[in-house]
């Protein structure tokens, strides 16, 4: 009976013993839990600190660190987790999180900004057909933005990527017309210098290309007309010498009649025949070759003259 009694005693010591290490516990916990917002507000200032020291790798890091805690996840740190992620040039995690901040943020006054980041991702990554439907969207849904003006310069970057300067090229001049104050002025108008240096470019060769179309066919021409040359002193001297071998003076020329035995040779003399005074004279190619330059120096000026009044 006594025996009883202990285990019963002891049972009930043992049962307040749990009772007490389950309300330590419990109230560690709560401790915890109470220090581990403050926790992770030192975290997010962390990152603002590095961000703004520029370090965006280790600002990145602290702030996806920080969006694991439910009560720090909102638009304003998701947007600048995605600038850092810019900065750093993780461009399609940068992309990925600009899709879940539209998804679950789609009235934030951030949403324009962050539309505007997932065009600059995909133009980052290449795919500027899909980075000029972003941004079409962003100047139809914002011309009031901040942005537009980098909007513009972007959608000018991408077709200038594709080598097509003449589409890239309005809104290059667009921005220079429209946003003086942009910060992209500069830029564009640094690519309005490029496209008409290569449009300068472009006439100059295909100038150049037409004065060596020139100089190549006046050379052929040349040629042609030295072989004609040639060939009708070979004929006069050869009949010279059957007139002379006939007895023919050179004043009874006109006179003499072929028997039609030597087909190629009278064939030869009427091509002599219809030949015009004027090819018999052996053309002055070198003073073609000196006007056909001229002509292209003169183009040149004209060019530098017309790109100077621009």
């Amino acid at each position: 009976m006594n025996l009883n009694r202990k285990k019963i005693f002891s049972f009930c010591l043992a049962m307040q013993i749990c009772v007490v290490l389950s309300a330590q516990d419990f109230s560690a916990a709560r401790l915890f839990s109470s220090a581990d917002a403050p926790g992770m507000d030192a975290v997010l200032g962390a990152a603002y600190n590095a961000y703004g020291d520029g370090d965006y790798e280790s600002a990145l890091f602290l702030f996806r660190r920080a969006l694991t805690d439910r009560q720090i996840q909102s638009d304003s740190v998701l947007y600048m987790t995605i600038m850092a992620g810019m900065h750093s040039g993780e461009y399609k995690a940068a992309y990925a999180d600009t899709e879940y901040f539209l998804a679950t943020y789609p009235n934030s006054e951030y949403a324009p900004l962050v539309k505007y980041q997932a065009a600059r991702a995909l133009f980052c990554l290449g795919d500027y057909d899909n980075s000029l439907i972003v941004l079409g969207d962003f100047c139809h849904e914002n011309p009031e933005n901040m942005m537009y003006a980098s909007a513009l310069f972007l959608i000018g970057e991408c077709f200038y990527a594709e080598y097509a300067f003449d589409e890239a090229e309005p809104f290059y001049a667009q921005i220079v017309g429209e946003y003086p104050d942009s910060a992209k002025v500069a830029d564009a108008q640094y690519r309005l210098d490029a496209i008409n240096a290569r449009k300068r470019e472009a006439k100059l060769l295909a100038l150049l290309k037409e004065t060596g179309e020139n100089y190549f066919s006046s050379k052929e021409s040349y040629e042609k007309i030295l072989r004609r040359y040639e060939l009708e002193n070979s004929l006069g001297g050869a009949r010279r010498a059957q007139d002379e071998g006939l007895g023919h003076s050179p004043d009874d020329a006109d006179l003499f009649v072929f028997d039609g035995t030597d087909i190629e040779f009278e064939e030869n003399l009427k091509m002599r025949d219809e030949m015009s005074s004027e090819s018999r004279k052996k053309p002055d190619f070198e003073a073609e070759l000196i006007r056909l330059k001229n002509s292209a120096m003169e183009a040149q000026i004209l060019l530098d003259n017309e790109m100077e009044g621009k």
